[in-house]
């Protein structure tokens, strides 16, 4: 009897002692690194910004890139606008209705931007500026192109009937390209006084020519297939665009698409989806308004 009680005491202490091995086991195995895995996912490719060598990990001007940063990142799939990292503070200017004869709405020319305060970028040397007019008008609009500090425009043009909607005009090829680096003043304005130009109403913002990152033109190529419609290499290439700050791209891409496939009205969609992202709600709705009539 004693002989049993000793081997049954015996194989319970065996188990018990199996059993702690295996919890042990399982508390001790390595896991996976969890800095590692963050890392991996909110990776930051060197060529979007560069470092002081005397920057510190908390000085907020980097805190503010990096976080601009993993935003674009962890919303790389989704069709969005970014504002450029290294915007060019410029202000959007405009004169109101001084020298017409009768009062117009505030909001008779709409310049398609992406904000008043800072200059829209492109990487084109020969880009598109669009503008949105919300009403009909007896006079003509001029379109003015100015290199700061050159007093003769870089290009202008009278527009003597000018339609209801958006309206755009490109930079002929016949033109000097816009420099790289180098910001420009366009503006927009109603000829009611030929004679005093000045008097005129006023709508004037900015842009600015980039050059492109290597990640950006490797993106760039990613979604540029021989395969897909010209409308769908269009819109893709717009978002990329989009998502790097390049409004001026953005926005002619997706007009462009549009031009390719006009009976196609998810291109309306992804047209509005921009233009409120960047606060012109407005003029997205009295679009979608002037689609609904036909």
């Amino acid at each position: 009897m004693k002989t049993t009680r000793q081997q049954l005491t015996t194989m319970i202490a065996g188990m018990t002692s199996i059993l702690s091995l295996q919890l042990l086991g399982v508390l001790f195995t390595p896991q996976p690194d969890s800095f590692e895995s963050l890392k991996t996912t909110q990776a930051i490719p060197f060529n979007w910004f560069s470092l002081p060598a005397n920057a510190e990990p908390n000085t907020p001007r980097l805190t503010q890139v990096y976080q601009k940063s993993i935003a674009r990142q962890s919303t790389r799939s989704r069709k969005q606008y970014f504002p450029p990292l290294n915007p060019n503070p410029r202000r959007t200017q405009g004169s109101g209705a001084r020298g017409c004869e009768k009062s117009l709405p505030g909001d008779l020319v709409t310049l398609l931007i992406p904000s008043k305060d800072y200059a829209g970028q492109t990487l084109s040397g020969h880009p598109t500026f669009s503008w949105y007019l919300s009403q009909p008008i007896s006079v003509p609009l001029q379109f003015t192109l100015v290199e700061l500090g050159v007093p003769q425009p870089l290009f202008e043009k009278q527009i003597d009937s000018p339609q209801v909607g958006m309206m755009q005009i490109e930079l002929p090829k016949d033109k000097p390209e816009l420099l790289t680096g180098r910001v420009y003043k366009w503006s927009i304005s109603l000829v009611c006084n030929s004679k005093r130009p000045s008097a005129n109403p006023l709508f004037i913002s900015w842009i600015e020519r980039i050059s492109p990152t290597p990640e950006l033109e490797q993106q760039l190529a990613a979604v540029t297939s021989n395969n897909n419609p010209a409308d769908r290499t269009l819109r893709n290439r717009a978002w990329v665009y989009a998502q790097w700050g390049l409004w001026y791209d953005a926005i002619h891409a997706l007009s462009e698409a549009k031009t390719a496939n006009p009976n196609e009205m998810s291109i309306n969609d992804e047209f509005f989806s921009l233009l409120e992202q960047v606060g012109l709600t407005h003029v997205a709705e009295q679009e979608q308004q002037s689609f609904a009539k036909f």
